[in-house]
């Protein structure tokens, strides 16, 4: 396939998704009538008649507002009413049945009263009923919102509510659940692999999105009688959920150092404006209500930066992590955008958040495909642990054993003088026999089977030199030269030498049978990060349909796998290419 069309592929299947999202919303028209429930439109205000929804625009902060209707309810009927943001009593035939939002009845750091839904039962009569709602605009806002009233059976009106919110109340649930099992999840992970704690900010992601969810939803609002609590949870949850996928970029992605320092400063600035917002309101000053004009600017800006990070990381640093969370991230993004577009400009008849609920659907579905895998890497890594570690005490003796014949070789060097001169004397004297014995005697000593130094870390220089020496008996050329120092940093000698045999083991079986057998292994460390590069000939090789190698060792083998999951551990990554008969291998870790 085409690199270039390839590239194009995540922006043609976000534009297919959204124009089937608006296509089957603007499709949709609920059928009002089958419900069993009236909606109560028609309201007096001074004589004049108004319809529900209506805004009224341009009122001071606490103004009045009244609104009489008359209605015609059934036994048992009861009302189905919101009010945002203001004050509101409600009277039938002159009879104080509903009250809300009073002064005292809230703390007065709220400045206004948090939303509220409710149901009213309406008192039984078989006569008309003169319903009157009496507002008091809110505090922080030069207008007011008016929402229609629900008439009907109890019954009636939360199946109507279901089929309208039933999916966001859901959804929020799954969330939160989803929330704490990737809790779960990371505690077990982080107790054997330091890159389970990805699970924790995506579990902490999916907690923030639940909790905004569910505030926001007004079938919550009947389940939990709590609007305070509801109005904390929508817009805490609304204003931080961004905060933990930013550090779950730049803390589990092996992202390059300026990408992290971008997603870290994009965080403190987030993190920044959420302790402003949370002073302001406590002191009073400004509601959430207000603060959240900003957070529909910086939140859907964060994802769309570090979606554009991704897009980066992947195309110009090859990054496989940045890869694989590329499409998920930016159809968040995007998503996100839809919503604020929705909020301001297209006042869809949908949910509130619901273009962010099918962003997040969507980006929960493909993370939690990558995360399975992750997980059965994670366990296949550790289930292959107990046998790498006994390879690795195998090859501890046996590179024991090499180092004490170097140190031999270094002896017998030292002395090769003295049995020279011994063996001049014994020539000069015309005694040839016993220095030609002296000489042999001298050379069986000498181990020809080791020689040189390939690097300065002494048991990775062992490693190389013992499949040196194997590739020189396979009739191989062996070109080696490695700049790995003693102090490796944060990646372990024993993994270290776990990647660089498996890199060379591979490649001395792939050598065999091969014309003009070769391998070439070079190393740099530079700016804390160790790159390994080794390119080799060989004979066949076994590709599967995605791209990915299979071992030529005899049963197969997770070489490559190992070292793919090694080097991601260490933030870095790996490729493996076969070309023209050559197969070219690189690995890069971070060693800070």
């Amino acid at each position: 396939m085409n690199k270039g069309f390839r590239g194009i592929l995540p922006l043609i299947f976000i534009a297919v998704l959204t124009s089937l999202l608006f296509a089957a919303v603007l499709a949709f028209q609920p059928d009002k009538q089958a419900s069993g429930t009236d909606s109560i439109t028609e309201w007096q205000i001074d004589d004049e008649t108004v319809d529900l929804p209506l805004t009224v625009k341009q009122l001071p902060p606490r103004s009045s507002l009244t609104l009489t209707t008359e209605i015609q309810p059934k036994k048992g009927d009861y009302l189905y009413l919101k009010t945002v943001y203001a004050p509101l009593r409600l009277y039938a035939n002159e009879t104080l049945i509903f009250e809300y939002g009073q002064q005292g009845s809230y703390p007065g750091f709220l400045i206004d009263p948090p939303t509220r839904v409710a149901l009213v039962p309406l008192p039984d009569t078989a006569d008309s009923v003169t319903l009157r709602m009496e507002y008091l605009s809110p505090a922080q806002r030069n207008s007011i919102v008016l929402h229609p009233v629900l008439l009907g059976s109890r019954e009636a009106i939360l199946w109507e509510l279901i089929g309208q919110m039933g999916f966001s109340l859901f959804f929020s649930f799954v969330l939160l659940a989803l929330g704490i099992l990737l809790f779960l999840t990371a505690f077990v992970l982080t107790r054997f692999e330091t890159e389970g704690s990805a699970f924790f900010w995506l579990g902490l992601f999916c907690v923030c999105v639940g909790c905004w969810v569910s505030g926001e939803c007004n079938l919550t609002g009947l389940l939990i009688d709590a609007p305070v609590f509801l109005y904390l949870l929508a817009f805490l949850g609304l204003f931080t959920m961004a905060v933990p996928i930013l550090k779950f970029g730049y803390r589990t992605l092996g992202l390059q150092r300026e990408s992290r320092r971008l997603l870290n400063g994009l965080t403190a600035v987030l993190e920044i404006c959420i302790n402003a917002a949370i002073i302001l309101q406590l002191t009073g000053s400004v509601a959430f209500s207000k603060s959240m004009y900003l957070f529909h600017v910086v939140v859907p800006l964060s994802l769309c930066v570090f979606a554009a990070v991704l897009l980066r990381e992947s195309a110009q640093y090859q990054n496989r992590m940045a890869r694989k969370f590329l499409i998920p991230t930016a159809v968040l993004a995007v998503f996100s955008l839809l919503e604020v577009c929705n909020y301001y400009l297209l006042h869809l008849p949908v949910q509130k958040s619901f273009f962010f609920q099918i962003g997040v659907f969507v980006f929960v579905v493909i993370i939690g495909v990558i995360g399975g895998y992750f997980v059965r890497d994670a366990f296949l890594l550790r289930a292959q642990n107990g046998i790498m570690q006994q390879q690795i005490k195998i090859q501890r003796e046996q590179y024991q054993l090499l180092l004490e014949t170097e140190e031999n070789r270094k002896r017998l060097r030292h002395s090769v003088k003295h049995h020279l001169a011994a063996i001049r004397i014994l020539l000069v004297n015309h005694e040839q026999e016993a220095a030609l014995a002296d000489l042999n005697a001298m050379l069986d000593k000498l181990s020809e089977d080791v020689t040189g130094r390939l690097c300065s870390n002494s048991l990775v220089n062992a490693t190389a030199m013992h499949y040196q020496a194997m590739a020189r008996q396979a009739g191989a050329t062996a070109d080696i030269r490695l700049d790995i120092p003693e102090d490796t940093g944060s990646i372990p000698d024993s993994e270290l030498c776990v990647i660089i045999g498996d890199m060379l083991e591979n490649a001395v079986a792939a050598c065999r049978g091969a014309e003009n057998p070769f391998l070439k292994m070079r190393s740099r460390c530079a700016d804390g990060i160790l790159t390994i590069t080794l390119d080799n000939s060989y004979s066949f090789i076994r590709q599967n349909a995605d791209g990915s190698f299979q071992s030529t060792r005899d049963g197969g083998g997770l070489g490559l796998k190992v070292i793919t999951a090694l080097a991601e551990k260490h933030g870095g990554g790996s490729r493996f290419e076969a070309k023209d008969g050559v197969f070219y291998s690189s690995v890069y870790m971070q060693m800070a």
